[in-house]
């Protein structure tokens, strides 16, 4: 697939076997994702055939770049704000692996007849109360077997409690429906955010 420049990111040049491209610069500051990658989060388990949910896909600057990474998969971003999903739909329309959903992601039942297969990761990016509960519903419906789930986890948007308490907490919930494979914090990247690598038990 050819690399094209999405939102104005900046471009570098990258050297491998004598040969020099040129890409998009993923920057962490914008991506949960990248800054997890950044910390050297331990699986990152999403290949050229990977088919992808992504849940709070906003207007797609993470999703772009998924999309170049799965090349002969495909990627259904979901969210509930008619304005980013505008763009969002201009995006889908440049790149033919990314399926535009507006649809609220605390309901999956609602987009359960259009996704009428399982996915191999989700990954969500909804800042809500209740995120693993979100997560957990759309596994239930979405997720293959041994499927992975990835999971951008913003503590302030659960409670005012101290961010360790909050995490301590959320991992144990966590733990009842996956197996934690590795988490990271994001920090500098994004503050008082976890990621979380979790596959379906």
């Amino acid at each position: 697939m050819k690399i094209n420049n999405v939102y104005n990111e900046k471009e570098q040049y990258f050297t491998k076997d004598l040969l020099t491209e040129k890409k998009r610069y993923w920057d962490p500051k914008r991506s949960k994702v990248c800054a997890a990658l950044k910390k050297n989060i331990s699986v990152f388990p999403i290949e050229k055939t990977s088919c992808i949910l992504y849940l709070g896909c906003a207007e797609g600057y993470t999703v772009s770049y998924l999309s170049d990474i799965v090349t002969e998969g495909k990627i259904i971003g979901v969210d509930f704000s008619a304005h980013s999903m505008q763009r969002f739909y201009l995006l889908s329309q440049k790149r033919k692996n990314i399926i535009p959903l507006l649809e609220d992601a605390t309901r999956p039942e609602k987009y359960k007849d259009l996704l009428n297969f399982k996915v191999d990761v989700i990954v969500q990016d909804v800042s809500q109360k209740k995120q693993i509960e979100i997560l957990k519903k759309n596994t239930d419906l979405f997720l293959k077997e041994n499927g992975y789930v990835m999971l951008s986890l913003k503590t302030t948007a659960i409670s005012q409690k101290k961010p360790k308490e909050i995490v301590d907490e959320e991992l144990n919930n966590f733990k009842k429906h996956f197996k934690i494979i590795n988490f990271v914090k994001l920090d500098p990247f994004e503050k008082k955010h976890i990621f979380v690598i979790g596959q379906k038990k």
